[in-house]
Order: structure tokens, then C-alpha cells, then sequence
């Protein structure tokens, strides 16, 4: 996917499993549910603000201060709001090299109570603190999918 000069893959393991199970479930609601309630399930919406903000918010400036991480996360980005429910963030890295540019969605986390142990942002050092996300524009790129 090329957005805005921007090249969008998803991290296999990670976002690209979440997507995937996402995006079986709404087809399953599609088959399942009246039209009406289709566009009102709270799993159609969440999919469809994630991908507004993969498609749209992303690749407008991934590396906006409505997106930056602070201390040993500031190499990533993340979405807060803009459509996604309050208790979701999408992160995310971005990669400006010569003449290209890439954006690696690599987790949607499901924030908890503020400093508890599965705060997404805590889950999510944790994440990077382990190695769970390649550090290089090569390596993610052998990792990831283009969306």
C-alpha cells in the first residue's frame, strides 16, 4: 500500500495476525448480522477507525507530536484516539531513508488501568525491551507484509 509517498506494511507476527483475526470476525458479522447492526458493532468500528488511521492520520506526518513517544520509545509512534476507541493504541514505526519512506504497523495495544503491569505502554517496552521488534528498516522489512 503507497499512501501519500509513504510505503504501509504490517508486521507479520504481530499486527498482521491481529488484522487478519479483525478482519475474519467482521466478515463473519457481515454474514451474520442485519445491515443495521453491521455498521454499529463496536468490532466493524474499531476495524474500520484502525484502517482510517493506517490509510488516512499515518501517513499525513508519522512523525507529528500527536504521534511521538517519549524516553526508550521515541523511536516509535503511536495513534491515540482519532477515531480509535479510547482504549486501544495502534504503534507504530516510521523510516525516512534517502528516497524512501515506510511505516510498519507493528501492534494494537489494549491499554489498562495507567501503571498497572498490562498497561499497553509498559507491554509494549516490554515488547521492545525483548527484541519482539526488529530494530532495522532491512530486517523489518523481511518480517512484514505490504498492506
Amino acid at each position: 500500500m503507497l499512501i501519500n509517498g509513504w510505503k504501509i506494511y504490517f508486521l507479520k507476527r504481530l499486527f498482521g495476525q491481529q488484522r487478519r483475526e479483525l478482519q475474519a470476525e467482521v466478515k463473519r458479522l457481515k454474514a451474520t448480522l442485519s445491515p443495521e447492526d453491521y455498521v454499529r458493532h463496536p468490532t466493524v468500528k474499531l476495524y474500520a477507525a484502525i484502517m482510517r488511521a493506517i490509510k488516512e492520520k499515518i501517513p499525513m506526518d508519522p512523525f507529528a507530536v500527536s504521534f511521538a513517544l517519549t524516553g526508550p520509545l521515541k523511536k516509535f509512534g503511536r495513534v491515540k484516539k482519532m477515531g480509535i476507541p479510547n482504549r486501544y493504541r495502534l504503534f507504530f514505526r516510521a523510516f525516512r531513508v534517502k528516497q524512501s519512506q515506510s511505516i510498519f504497523v507493528l501492534w494494537l495495544g489494549y491499554p489498562r488501568k495507567e501503571g498497572a503491569k498490562n498497561d499497553c505502554y509498559k507491554v509494549f517496552q516490554k515488547m521492545v525491551e525483548r527484541g519482539d521488534f526488529p530494530t532495522s528498516l532491512d530486517e523489518l522489512m523481511l518480517e512484514s507484509d505490504q498492506g
